[in-house]
């Protein structure tokens, strides 16, 4: 990952990096979609913080494909894979 001394609120990536990151979200953004009952009350019990497990298992689910998107999208001509 490259790094470059600018803005203190971004960060900045090699292209090959982004594309790697945008990669594992939709990997695992997949498999979390297609993953069982089992793999699911896992996560959601994991995230029950204050009590809403469930709720934020779905929230993360759809994070994860809302920011691979946009990654996707900035980087216009994808990635190989």
């Amino acid at each position: 990952m490259t790094t470059i001394d600018t803005d203190p609120d971004q960060v900045v990536l090699d292209r090959d990096d982004a594309c790697e990151l945008a990669g594992v979200l939709d990997r695992v953004e997949d498999w979390l979609r297609h993953a069982g009952y089992d793999a699911r009350e896992d996560l959601a019990a994991f995230l029950n913080g204050p009590g809403n497990g469930q709720l934020a298992a779905a929230g993360l689910i759809e994070l994860l494909g809302v920011h691979g998107a946009a990654l996707h999208r900035r980087l216009r001509q994808g990635c190989a894979r």
